[in-house]
């Protein structure tokens, strides 16, 4: 079955305008995680988290859709195996719990990130969070800790240790949910020069998906002039 070549054309200008429709939903709506708090480096491990020894941290979150919390955790390189329990609360603008979630400590990844991932708190931004972790059924010699910097590296939150603010702070990250293009300005901020610059990092996207529209465009081509050989 041969195909015109105007009916090709309208093929492959189709195939085109859903490409760069996908390329903006990918860059302009589909949100994904952006890193928004990193608070580092680790000096220290806390003390054990059993029985009633419990720690957590206060945090302002800085953006909306607030969706993943992530902790530096310690296992003292054995195979603990008690359930942990994670709690974030609301503390602004009224102290509430969003939500409890509960894992295995032979799931911790020792001296490495562990992620807690919810559903994205809508309007989070600028709101006092509180994440806790307890294990009311751990022992000392069957426990995880959490690393921690004893300095105050994090200016708007503190480490709390069975619920008492203390000093330092843990090391951990949040995340939130945000489309591509809104991390654009964090993205320069982290370069200096002609790469720190928003207008030279928006032509070189453009740039970058032109070229993949016309390689796309070439493959078709070269797709329908196989075919039409076949025939």
């Amino acid at each position: 079955m041969q195909i015109s070549k105007s009916r090709f054309i309208i093929a492959k200008c189709t195939v085109l305008i859903l490409f760069i429709l996908f390329q903006g939903y990918l860059i302009f709506i589909k949100k994904h995680l952006t890193l928004d708090i990193d608070v580092y480096p680790n000096a220290q491990p806390t003390p054990n988290i059993f029985g009633s020894h419990k720690i957590g941290q206060t945090f302002i979150a800085n953006r909306d859709n607030l969706s993943r919390i992530e902790l530096m955790l310690g296992t003292y390189g054995r195979k603990n195996d008690k359930d942990v329990v994670f709690q974030l609360w609301e503390l602004t603008p009224e102290k509430k719990m969003v939500l409890q979630k509960l894992f295995n400590a032979s799931y911790v990844k020792n001296n490495l990130y562990n992620s807690i991932e919810f559903a994205p708190q809508k309007k989070s931004k600028d709101k006092e969070y509180y994440f806790l972790l307890s294990s009311p059924e751990s022992s000392m010699n069957n426990s995880i800790c959490a690393w921690m910097n004893k300095k105050d590296i994090y200016q708007k939150g503190n480490f709390v240790l069975n619920n008492q603010p203390q000093g330092g702070d843990l090391v951990f990250r949040v995340y939130s949910r945000r489309p591509v293009y809104t991390e654009l300005g964090r993205i320069v901020k982290n370069y200096s020069g002609i790469l720190g610059n928003m207008y030279f990092l928006i032509p070189v996207i453009i740039f970058f998906i032109t070229i993949q529209i016309l390689v796309l465009s070439k493959l078709l081509d070269f797709m329908y002039k196989n075919l039409m050989n076949l025939e």
